[in-house]
């Protein structure tokens, strides 16, 4: 037989892939293009789960991450409230002590320094009272 002209040899050689690389006598081709057939949907099929639990895994981080999220606005809208309740109060407290001021003005002025004086002794006993 003459591999070099198709012509002179009774048949042509016909080549199959052979991804193993070991020849295997006796096994009709047809069997090794199904089996790699069914090798390559095996393998689509695992790569497919695979992208499948990946997917699965990214979503649970990110909603691990937004519950994280929500939890941090919780506690700063509290905090937010709290400060803001705290600004309110710290508002008041200046508008009354400057009220308060404007009073001891006009007290010092109709009735003399002393009168401030004494008040502001007998305020300051009537304090020392309530924190016995």
């Amino acid at each position: 037989m003459d591999l070099w002209n198709p012509s002179a040899g009774s048949r042509s050689i016909k080549m199959q892939p052979n991804h193993s690389g070991v020849s295997q006598p006796g096994v009709p081709p047809q069997i090794m293009v199904d089996q790699w057939g069914q090798d390559e949907r095996e393998f689509n099929r695992q790569k497919k789960q695979s992208n499948r639990e990946s997917a699965r895994r990214s979503r649970l981080r990110k909603q691990a991450e937004c519950e994280g999220l929500q939890a941090r606005v919780e506690t700063l809208n509290n905090e937010n409230h709290s400060l803001r309740d705290e600004l309110q109060i710290s508002e008041e407290c200046g508008k009354l002590t400057a009220e308060n001021d404007s009073i001891k003005d006009e007290l010092t002025r109709f009735f003399g320094p002393e009168a401030v004086s004494k008040l502001d002794a007998h305020l300051q006993s009537r304090t020392n009272e309530g924190e016995s």
